[in-house]
């Protein structure tokens, strides 16, 4: 590490509980933006700002570059932090944290440094889609073509990794693969996020269309590269602990918003009570959906204790790997049931365009759905584990 590098990590470290209440604070901001934000299907560009300015999109950049290089549980906090106020602004820092460690893992150092050695705040998404992209070899690196859908965040990110696309010759397919950061800036976006729940997210489709990618930021490797079962590391389970972390803060800030119309003495009616907090069942109803989701919160903290210092890259038994998936699919579905529990509480008012807590309802059942989070697989592929019953009936996690 040189002098300047030294220096600039001595001068960026900073408590993570102090990130915690520099996002604390944005939340006023980042909830009433949250309407526009879920019209314009991308974060407002005030919530953009005030994120990069707190130091929020910096979590996850190494010291050496001026970041802050946190541990997963600091990092789930965090996040979880920002997604109490809109599920969307707490996936994107999410994306953004996820996708900057994947970076770190799958590119050289003359990639890093020229994403992040002046502009430690880069703002990193990570997209690919094996079906619809092409790379070919050319003089000084490579061509890239094909579409990545999915792509949450493009529209505020400053670089893009593409962890794999298949490398052709001419137009027949190879064994190779290879991966590549990529300015947005080379790149389309074609507006495609028309979506129920986590419209805010920003994921529209990312286009590349022959796009060059210098040697210097790719990384070129084979098929037989990929792991089997007992081989496969955990990023992928770190990036979507992440995400989760998002839905239990969204979660968390549905049960503040329900607690807060509570305590305002909201009536209810065809019943003897006046307001709807004096109501026994409405008590135990609302406890009942505060301890699932402190259950929620549980599961999150055993994932990220864990994971902490944990290398991503370093391989990690089939059995941890599946109990870990097994705690993010029980975090998700605890926060589904308990704002389930809240919506009760409230009743039909809570689904008022006006009232955030059908926001962050229909979010949470979006993120919940992402394929990393499949309840079913997660089930499955934990059971068989347990059993010793192999094969994994993942490919990747």
């Amino acid at each position: 590490m040189t002098a300047v590098a030294d220096e600039r990590a001595n001068e960026t470290t900073v408590d993570p509980a102090e990130l915690i209440a520099r996002a604390r604070a944005l939340a006023p901001l980042i909830r009433e933006q949250a309407p526009k934000t879920e019209q314009d299907r991308r974060l407002t560009e005030e919530v953009v700002v005030a994120l990069r300015e707190a130091g929020l999109f910096r979590l996850s950049t190494p010291t050496r570059f001026g970041g802050y290089d946190l541990k997963m549980s600091d990092l789930l906090s965090i996040v979880a932090e920002v997604g109490k106020a809109c599920g969307s602004a707490g996936w994107n820092v999410s994306i953004d944290t996820a996708s900057t460690r994947f970076a770190l893992n799958g590119m050289p150092e003359s990639a890093l440094a020229e994403v992040f050695a002046d502009n430690p705040d880069a703002y990193v998404i990570s997209t690919a889609h094996l079906s619809t992209t092409k790379a070919w070899r050319v003089e000084g690196g490579f061509k890239i073509t094909g579409t990545f859908p999915w792509s949450s965040g493009c529209e505020i990110a400053d670089w893009a990794y593409i962890p794999v696309v298949p490398v052709f010759d001419g137009e027949e397919p190879t064994t190779g693969l290879v991966g590549a950061v990529v300015p947005m800036g080379d790149l389309k976006i074609e507006r495609t996020w028309h979506v129920a729940g986590l419209a805010g997210s920003g994921t529209h489709t990312v286009v590349a269309e022959e796009v060059f990618v210098p040697e210097h930021r790719a990384v070129a490797f084979d098929l037989s590269a990929l792991v089997g079962e007992d081989e496969r590391d955990s990023m992928l389970i770190q990036g979507s602990a992440q995400s989760l972390a998002a839905i239990v803060g969204a979660a968390e800030g549905a049960l503040e918003v329900t607690r807060q119309a509570l305590a305002k003495k909201r009536p209810i009616t065809y019943v003897n009570y006046e307001a709807a907090v004096d109501a026994p069942s409405v008590q135990m109803w609302f406890g009942e959906a505060a301890h699932l989701i402190e259950t929620a919160r549980l599961h999150l903290t055993e994932i990220g204790a864990a994971l902490d210092g944990i290398p991503e890259t370093q391989p990690m038994p089939w059995e941890e790997r599946a109990r870990l998936r097994m705690h993010q699919r029980s975090a998700h579905e605890k926060s589904r049931a308990g704002v389930e529990k809240l919506l009760d509480v409230v009743g039909g008012s809570a689904f008022a365009l006006s009232n955030p807590l059908q926001r962050l309802w229909r979010d949470i059942s979006v993120m919940s759905r992402h394929t990393a989070l499949n309840s079913p697989i997660i089930l499955e592929d934990y059971s068989r584990a347990t059993l010793d019953i192999h094969p994994s009936v993942t490919l990747l996690y």
